[in-house]
């Protein structure tokens, strides 16, 4: 089994063929963008050549800074100009592989993924009982494709940093949100809100954040109610409850608003969107539902209080054993990190928080004010979805009038994770003029 799994994207504001010629001369040696944390010498070939092979340096306190240096061989073995590029690790530091990707966007743009899938090797293996290195290597790597987009850009505006907010809500709960803005946001462009699931974050959302962002839309995301950041508030934990609490934060935007809620969020997105559609105010201009449900969706006392349990929340503090137990919630093809965000996050919810919440839909049912929701709205579910029946998300969509339902067939639970990419397409498809004038 690899050791380390990471996926690390950005969007570049330049051309694929731009972002492609930057990537090969960087490996060619320029020096340009991912010093100083990696330098690349061409040994043999060229890297956009199949077999070319390029000597890789890690410079942990970086270039001539002294301490310990990696360096490892990679082979190119699969080249697509201006889309993709495999390299095999084939010695040294590291065994595995790497794997570029480019995508064009719209406006000239560029997403540029990484994907880093290897095992350390020698004394790559002892530093890392040292320290964190898919931290670094992830750090060093956003920082380099931040620094690729500064120069190919050519002084184009840059993306705000991210602000963090307090909310209160009328029982006194804080709610902790961030703020998303992109560089330049058109007239009229409404902001998005996501709302996460039971036992989940903030960062649930990430790869989601990065895509709507490079699609111009501002973005908020927030805590649940006693989840990670936010408090728990003296009201009970109940689905009318968190729709208040996302209509709260919802109301700190300026403007319209999309809301896009997974899971318990989705429950919280449905109650919010049903009081929004009585309220002549109403401020939502679209709705996107992730592996929910309007109904039956309880899961009985023994699970609910088995989500309050110590001896569970005890298991789930046990990175490989919590791993395990909430395998189920995903998909097959979700990588090891991603897989530990969304242990880490559950684990970090308090058991009574986490137990509360899961009871919340004991009652739940939303069905009769579905109607009334006319907004244009995306219904998506995971067709291996273990948790909610997908069957639950498509009653959703044939119940309100503007909805269309998708099932997306190689996809589980955790929807934001899994396909943020098809998350981001169901937000920008609401913006569109027609469909938002149909």
């Amino acid at each position: 089994m690899h050791r380390y799994d990471i996926v690390n994207d950005a969007v570049i504001g330049a051309s694929p063929e731009r972002v492609w010629d930057a990537l090969i001369a960087e490996f060619q040696g320029a020096r340009k963008w991912w010093v100083p944390a990696n330098t690349f010498r061409t040994t043999a070939g060229s890297p956009d050549r199949r077999g070319g092979t390029v000597e890789v340096t890690v410079h942990p306190k970086g270039v001539d800074k002294g301490g310990p240096k990696l360096q490892f061989i990679a082979r190119t073995r699969i080249v697509e100009p201006g889309r993709l590029l495999v390299a095999d690790y084939v010695g040294g530091a590291f065994s595995g592989v790497s794997t570029y990707r480019l995508e064009p966007l719209d406006g000239g743009r560029t997403r540029l993924q990484m994907h880093f899938l290897a095992d350390p090797q020698g004394p790559a293996k002892i530093l890392s009982k040292l320290a964190d290195i898919a931290k670094e290597h992830t750090n060093a790597t956003k920082a380099a494709f931040e620094r690729l987009d500064e120069q190919l850009r050519g002084g184009a505006p840059a993306t705000p940093a991210p602000v963090e907010l307090q909310v209160r809500t009328d029982d006194g709960a804080r709610l902790a949100v961030t703020a998303h803005t992109p560089a330049a946001v058109a007239p009229g462009t409404p902001t998005v809100v996501l709302a996460h699931g039971w036992g989940a974050g903030r960062p649930t959302w990430d790869a989601v954040v990065t895509r709507l962002v490079a699609d111009g839309f501002p973005v908020l995301t927030y805590d649940q109610r006693g989840h990670q950041g936010s408090t728990i508030g003296s009201d009970p934990f109940t689905v009318e409850r968190v729709g208040r609490d996302l209509a709260a934060v919802a109301g700190t935007a300026d403007g319209p608003v999309i809301v896009v809620g997974h899971s318990g969020g989705g429950f919280a997105a449905l109650a919010f969107a049903i009081a929004d559609a009585a309220d002549p105010a109403g401020r939502l201009c679209g709705l996107v539902l992730l592996g929910t449900a309007a109904h039956g969706q309880y899961v009985g006392d023994g699970e609910a209080r088995m989500m309050g349990n110590p001896v569970f929340s005890w298991a789930l503090g046990r990175g490989p054993v919590g791993r395990g137990m909430l395998r189920h919630t995903l998909g097959p093809a979700v990588p090891a990190q991603e897989q530990e965000t969304n242990r880490r996050l559950f684990a970090t919810v308090p058991r009574k928080v986490r137990e509360a919440a899961f009871r919340a839909s004991k009652d739940m049912d939303l069905r009769e004010g579905l109607a009334a929701v006319t907004v244009p709205a995306v219904v998506l579910s995971g067709a291996g979805d273990k948790v909610v029946d997908p069957a639950l998300g498509e009653a959703i969509a044939a119940a309100m009038p503007r909805a269309r339902y998708e099932r997306l067939p190689a996809a589980g639970h955790m929807l934001p994770i899994e396909v943020p990419t098809v998350v981001a397409r169901a937000v920008a498809e609401l913006h569109a003029p027609a469909y938002q004038a149909g």
